[in-house]
């Protein structure tokens, strides 16, 4: 294709290291003399390599390295910086704007499925995780040795690297943090090919960087984790409505708002999932039903439910089997190659807690649904999670303390829109109508600050939109300080990475 061709002659001729560039006249070329595992467009199975998990954000990467050893992508990095690549890990390959894949075509991505290994160490407990392994397969080696857990999201499929390095958050979190709150140092290959160890005390810049955005500044091939005892129990519960009124939706999110404010404790996770047919409260207590049904009950006695009769009245059970019940029963163990896909767009909201969404912004945000989300060309789900409150464990760290920026916030709202049949395309009409919905709140309530979850990112946005929502400019002031060290030509990119 004509970019390929226009890329192969560009990367030919880039001046670039001479032990690099002496021997060799392309990127491939480079590659193959160090032994780099690569896949082209020339290759069996290419198709299937590139295939992303939302096939509404399809891109044709230059190359796609598979590395077996650190020492390879420490190869690979140098190969691309000679030829002025642009790099782009690819970790679980479940980024909803193929970010993975470089998030436009031409890209030079470096794929670590073969990086499973996953240890434990019987005295600290500290896990050692490479950072191929998917959050299914972590989930069950860590229970299967030792009865462990750490917090992280529920889809058994997302990748531990690009999940861990932009936040990590799931229904555990507010007892134990985000997954990125439990990192205790990564081995990285950073611009220049060299391995180095970060953590608190070694290079600790960059470990403030990568914990956030960690995409843009490096190749993290193994994570340290701290891990926790596995509750023995957790208690699911769930409360259905039946056609809600639009008072009944917006006096729910205000009971939540407050319960989660100031009753919330830090072992109950709370969500409320709403699509055109459903109105659903339910989540997880980490503990048994009796302390659920305290927990539970300055909730109950605040929602503006007839009777308050749960669905699910706090149902006990296992940790793998609850967190096999939050993905609606998809089995944890994953297979090597990614063979989920969907056609999707999605947006974020993360609101403050102390600026709470207003009875008017609900009720402006419930009409819409109502209304244009009647007839809306795609189908449409909105998850509210209690993220912060009080005795939230996330809201524990100072902002300052990692690049990640969400400590002061309540609720993360995610929006998603789908193609009917997940079927591609994904409608023109989509984008207006999923904007909209994001528009119903933070321009109907525009004096409030909101900010988004990179997790859920938004390729829509401008560089300049992602970094102020993702981040905030007090972060990206030392976040481009970092970039400037470690990474000053920029190999590691993607369209709304760190400098892109």
């Amino acid at each position: 294709m004509k970019y390929l061709a226009l890329l192969a002659a560009a990367l030919s001729v880039v001046q670039a290291a001479p032990s690099i560039v002496a021997r060799h006249t392309t990127l491939a070329e480079c590659l193959f003399e160090a032994q780099v595992p690569i896949s082209e467009s020339c290759s069996t199975g290419w198709s299937e390599l590139i295939e992303p998990f939302n096939l509404r954000a399809s891109y044709t990467p230059a190359i796609v390295a598979i590395p077996e050893t650190v020492a390879e992508i420490q190869s690979a990095v140098k190969c691309a910086k000679g030829y002025g690549a642009k790099v782009q890990a690819r970790g679980g390959g479940h980024s909803y704007a193929a970010m993975g894949l470089g998030g436009q075509d031409g890209s030079f991505i470096i794929d670590m499925k073969k990086f499973k290994a996953i240890s434990i160490d019987s005295n600290t407990k500290v896990a050692t995780v490479a950072a191929g392994v998917r959050l299914g397969d972590l989930a069950t080696y860590l229970y299967n040795n030792g009865k462990r857990a750490l917090p992280h999201g529920l889809c058994p499929a997302v990748g531990i690297a690009g999940h861990a390095l932009h936040g990590g958050f799931g229904m555990t979190s507010r007892m134990w943090g985000t997954t990125l709150d439990n990192i205790i140092d990564m081995q990285v290959v950073v611009a220049n090919g060299t391995v180095v160890t970060t953590s608190a005390t070694q290079n600790s810049d960059l470990f403030w960087a990568l914990r956030g955005a960690g995409s843009s500044y490096g190749i993290v091939t193994q994570f340290k984790l701290k891990t926790y005892t596995a509750p023995t129990v957790a208690t699911y519960y769930q409360y259905n409505y039946y056609s809600p009124s639009l008072t009944i939706k917006t006096n729910t999110i205000l009971a939540m708002q407050e319960f989660g404010l100031n009753f919330a404790p830090k072992e109950l996770a709370l969500r409320l999932f709403h699509n055109n047919e459903t109105f659903q409260v339910y989540g997880v207590y980490w503990g048994p039903k009796s302390q659920w049904e305290t927990a539970i009950a300055p909730l109950l006695s605040r929602l503006p439910i007839a009777g308050r009769v749960p669905t699910v009245p706090g149902e006990e059970m296992l940790w793998l089997d609850t967190l096999v019940r939050l993905n609606n029963g998809g089995e944890l163990p994953q297979p090597l190659n990614y063979d989920t896909h969907e056609t999707f767009f999605a947006k974020s909201i993360v609101t403050p807690e102390n600026d709470l969404l207003d009875a008017a912004t609900l009720n402006n945000f419930f009409t819409y649904l109502t209304t244009t989300g009647q007839v809306a060309p795609v189908n449409w789900w909105v998850i509210y999670d209690l993220y912060g409150g009080v005795g939230s464990q996330i809201s524990v760290p100072a902002v300052s303390a990692t690049a990640y920026s969400h400590r002061d916030s309540l609720f993360t709202i995610q929006i998603y829109t789908t193609a009917p049949g997940q079927v591609p395309p994904y409608p023109a009409g989509g984008y207006p109508f999923t904007d909209g919905i994001v528009n119903s709140i933070v321009k109907y309530q525009n004096d409030t600050v909101f900010k988004a979850y990179a997790n859920y990112i938004d390729p829509t946005l401008t560089k300049e939109q992602a970094w102020d929502l993702y981040y905030g400019q007090t972060q990206l002031v030392k976040l481009n300080t970092v970039k400037d060290k470690y990474d000053p030509s920029r190999v590691f990119w993607n369209p709304q990475a760190i400098r892109a």
